[in-house]
């Protein structure tokens, strides 16, 4: 017992350590690294308590302060805030970037708390040799070296110039800007010591992560795959890298039945309850039987009404592009049960056949709501209408970070760029994504049309990726039009892009001064920049 309790004192010192290292302290004094440095990291426990308060930082970065990851994301064309007293919110949807901005802080010391960490594993892990072997050692560096990549692949396409760090340093004010050419040189390095190190599973190695969400052999290569993409595009513009991306994505689905990868046959299993673990998951972040909670389910995209935060919702024009199909059907909500004519606050369950229903042009903002991330425990089926209350806030549902879709159209445009046109397998992994998403895995009634030149077919596969990750997944929208450069087209009507829908007029309006390149990134939080003006 004893023993127990020490651990978990010590996860939690490490944890709190690590957090105190950010905000103001970040760059005036980070002791992560240090902790325990002549006598700890000596043995697989102690591993183990750096490793899983590594976990514990990675989950906070994506989950404490919900806005905190996602406010940057709200320039997207597929998302808008309902909430407009939300000033980060709002901001970032007319492309008012301000570095006093309290959740892009918030991101940012999340962020490099978890960098933080990372650093202090690869830094000390060796202090074990001899301890375990050589094997475990990698086991345990290679999770490190995926967050710290993870991490920093998360902050180079929000800040884009970031300050890199490997080390930890007090009292070190000196600190520049790397430029992000630079930085994505270093996350590629972390990528592929990850990808040699982790194993395909974790499976007969560690039975726990095994039943996780652990980072694995296929999420490094998964990952190493869109960091290629991303650098084929803007700002750094290498489009050598869209053979690396085609390639590395061709890696994975060769070996998709090894890895256990597969698209679950119909778009709404994706986004039950449970299984809290499913083969289209490449690397997921895990709630279940922990304390820290997922707190992106239900209430952000919950009308007030039905006890919702009401943080996001579709944009009006994306939604009226968004083809028909079992994927639209999940996606959106679009009718609202009605009580004397008006939202119901306290529904009778099941809903009585026949009652009217509102349309979204009657809901208070006039906007349908995204409707995947609704379900939580106890407000699954016919529950869905129940009001999510005060201890309802939360939900052991797992965040989908990398999802198979994903790898199969990274190699669907990546292949295509690369040679000039799409290939037999690009078609082959674009038509299995439109497929699944018109009736379900297995049909053939939504192919893409054949004949298409390489320009043609990534334009295709451009809108398929907003369509499968509409609403605020990790492959987001925004990234997509920051690396094409297509911001201030989605926020108008270009008819030389009309694969985008355009900006409605019933938008927040936009100041279209401010829509230029440099709207793209966020500025760094402003109390960095004070502490140290090598950051500004």
């Amino acid at each position: 017992m004893k023993k127990e309790f020490l651990k978990y004192m010590l996860i939690a010192a490490v944890a709190l350590l690590a957090a105190c290292s950010s905000n103001d302290e970040f760059l005036k004094e980070n002791t992560y690294g240090k902790v325990f440095p002549d006598e700890f990291y000596r043995n697989q426990e102690e591993l183990d308590v750096a490793n899983n308060a590594l976990y514990d930082e990675f989950n906070r970065m994506f989950n404490a302060d919900y806005a905190s990851y996602v406010v940057a994301l709200y320039g997207s064309d597929d998302v808008t805030t309902p909430y407009s007293a939300n000033t980060s919110y709002l901001q970032n949807d007319t492309y008012v970037r301000e570095a006093a901005n309290e959740d892009a802080r918030k991101g940012w010391e999340y962020t490099y708390s978890t960098i933080n960490i990372a650093n202090g594993i690869i830094a000390n892990y060796r202090k074990a040799e001899g301890a375990v072997s050589e094997e475990t050692l990698h086991y345990y560096a290679g999770q490190a070296y995926f967050a710290r990549a993870y991490m920093y692949f998360w902050l180079v396409r929000i800040f884009n110039e970031i300050p890199y760090v490997t080390t930890v340093r007090e009292g070190d004010r000196t600190l520049t800007l790397s430029p992000p050419e630079e930085v994505y040189e270093h996350i590629i390095e972390d990528l592929k010591i990850a990808e040699e190190w982790l194993p395909v599973t974790w499976k007969g190695i560690d039975e726990i992560k095994a039943n996780g969400g652990a980072f694995t052999k296929g999420a490094a290569k998964a990952t190493l795959a869109s960091v290629y993409l991303t650098m084929a595009g803007y700002p750094v513009k290498k489009t050598e890298c869209y053979r690396l991306a085609k390639e590395k994505a061709a890696e994975i689905i060769a070996r998709e039945s090894e890895y256990g990868y597969r698209l679950l046959d119909h778009y709404a299993d994706l986004w039950k309850v449970t299984p809290y673990l499913h083969d289209e998951m490449i690397f997921s972040i895990m709630y279940h039987n922990v304390t820290n909670h997922n707190v992106r389910a239900p209430k952000e995209c919950r009308p007030v009404q039905f006890g919702g935060w009401e943080a996001y919702c579709p944009e009006i024009n994306f939604f009226r592009r968004f083809p028909a199909g079992e994927r639209r059907n999940v996606t959106f909500v679009t009718e609202f049960p009605l009580t004397s004519g008006w939202y119901q606050t306290e529904p009778t369950l099941p809903w009585p056949e026949g009652k009217p229903m509102l349309p979204w042009e009657q809901m208070m903002f006039k906007h349908p709501y995204y409707f995947k991330m609704w379900e939580a425990e106890g407000l699954e089926g016919e529950n869905k209408w129940k009001p999510a209350g005060d201890s309802e806030w939360y939900s052991g549902r797992t965040n989908q970070v990398i999802r198979y879709a994903e790898v199969l159209l990274i190699y669907a445009e990546a292949q295509a760029m690369a040679d000039g046109a799409p290939d037999a397998l690009a078609y082959e992994c674009v038509n299995r994504v439109r497929n699944r998403a018109f009736a379900g895995v297995g049909t053939r009634l939504n192919d893409l049309k054949p004949g298409l030149g390489g320009e043609a077919f990534r334009d295709s596969v451009f809108v398929e990726r907003g369509w499968e990750f509409a609403g605020f997944e990790y492959a987001s929208r925004w990234f997509d039009l920051v690396r094409r450069e297509l911001v201030e087209d989605a926020a108008s009507a270009n008819p030389e892009h009309s694969f985008l829908p355009g900006r409605s007029q019933d938008e927040w309006e936009i100041k279209k001064e401010l829509l230029t390149h440099d709207s793209y990134f966020l500025p760094i939080p402003e109390e960095d920049a004070l502490l140290n003006p090598n950051l500004k």
